[in-house]
């Protein structure tokens, strides 16, 4: 899932990449430059665009590590979260949380926007398919306890992913992040919330 550069030490590239996350974050993408990130880590803008020759490329790794970062952060809540229908209700919280963060980084003018929406689909279709092992996990582990009453717990994975996916379309559909579209995202999160408690009223077992 992660891409690694084998000429980048990882302390070194731990240290890029926080200062650039810090930075995106603060300022949103337009307006951060490779030589304020260089100046961040004492780091000669040269050498930074050796190893990064785009701030495209940069901004890449940066969501690609939190991405990283989130799945492996789940693996560990979920196998501390006795039942299926907990581990359902646990990664829709943390899940919006993690894009709430995600949402700092979001920051971008229409013009940036455009220039990175074929590298966004390109991340988020691979972070789709870990989003998807981890849910077709909980659902095999409903059905194995009798906690589920369903046939297939891939398709079933896949539909809790799509509908997840769809809502969060309202939010990230638009190019700008402003105070509005921030309470928005706090509403949806509640709203997906409330969607999961009845997908899981279906999913359950019923004597």
């Amino acid at each position: 899932m992660q891409e690694k550069n084998p000429e980048l030490p990882e302390e070194k590239e731990h240290l890029i990449l926080t200062a650039a996350q810090k930075r995106f974050a603060l300022y949103g993408y337009g307006k951060v430059t490779m030589e304020e990130i260089a100046e961040d880590v004492r780091m000669a803008k040269a050498s930074l665009y050796y190893y990064f020759p785009t701030k495209e490329v940069i901004f890449r790794r940066v969501i690609q590590r939190e991405q990283h970062e989130f799945i492996g952060y789940m693996t560990g809540v979920l196998q501390k979260t006795p039942t299926a229908s907990q581990k359902l209700k646990a990664y829709v919280q943390h899940r919006y949380s993690f894009f709430d963060k995600l949402l700092n980084l979001h920051s971008l003018s229409n013009e940036s926007w455009l220039a990175l929406k074929p590298l966004y689909r390109d991340l988020f279709n691979v972070f789709a398919n870990e989003e998807l092992k981890l849910l077709t996990q909980i659902v095999h582990e409903g059905k194995q306890s009798g906690e589920f009453n369903i046939s297939s717990p891939h398709k079933t994975a896949l539909l809790l992913l799509h509908v997840l996916q769809g809502l969060r379309v309202r939010v990230f559909r638009s190019t700008v992040v402003t105070a509005d579209l921030r309470r928005e995202y706090d509403a949806l999160e509640k709203e997906s919330v409330c969607i999961i408690r009845m997908i899981l009223t279906g999913l359950k077992k019923h004597n």
